[in-house]
């Protein structure tokens, strides 16, 4: 139903740390609400058979130590409908059921994984890895996430083109730090999704750092 991405990486500093990030694009309506999930132990991107529990077990996996791959394992144990990857602190891991709607299939990298369902063609996936490796600017990993998912639609996307309302999400999570508000966004139900999305992201960004400027105490005080 789907194609989504989910990454991995390293937070600047002494200590050791990670941020995960998801997104997903789908030409149905609220992907938001089941594909992408992102927390501080990893991200878990789910599709075919979809359950919107299964990312959050998969994430409360990760907290207890779980590998990616033995969350990813134990989530697709009751049959081969479901499609599920992601990220961890140490691995990446993907699954891709017999049953899934072509074409389904995943890659998986060192510090990401893409997958989908009823794609147009797997080029799809390439499209999406190559948008977000190549866009290795100092901009935030969800504005990276978003271009990955262009890349992708580009390319030709969910190949349903007689659906008319599609979907298109994405979250990115930093453990301790945490992220603006704006880096968790949705659009549930558009004509044009990610192009939505990006927008939605404009705005947001603009909209909160408006009222960063008028309300926050320490610029009040400057």
């Amino acid at each position: 139903m789907t194609y989504s991405i989910c990454v991995r990486e390293r937070v600047a500093g002494d200590t050791p740390r990670y941020r995960f990030g998801a997104a997903a694009a789908a030409r149905l309506p609220a992907v938001g609400s089941v594909c992408p999930h992102a927390g501080d132990h990893g991200a878990i991107a789910t599709a075919g058979l979809t359950d919107p529990e299964v990312g959050e077990r998969c994430l409360a996996a990760l907290a207890t130590g779980d590998p990616v791959d033995a969350a990813v394992a134990d989530a697709t144990a009751d049959g081969e409908a479901r499609q599920i990857h992601g990220v961890g602190a140490a691995s990446t891991a993907a699954h891709t059921g017999t049953d899934c709607r072509p074409a389904a299939a995943h890659r998986t990298a060192d510090r990401y994984t893409v997958a989908g369902t009823s794609l147009a063609d797997e080029a799809v996936l390439d499209a999406v890895a190559r948008g977000y490796r190549e866009d290795e600017r100092d901009a935030p990993l969800v504005y990276r996430l978003l271009t990955a998912l262009a890349a992708g639609e580009r390319a030709g996307g969910d190949r349903r083109e007689e659906l008319p309302v599609g979907s298109a999400a994405v979250v990115v999570a930093t453990p301790g730090d945490g992220e603006p508000l704006y880096h968790d966004l949705r659009v549930d139900a558009s004509d044009s999704p990610v192009a939505d999305l990006r927008e939605t992201y404009r705005r947001a960004k603009r909209g909160y750092e408006a009222a960063l400027d008028r309300y926050d105490p320490q610029t009040e005080n400057s």
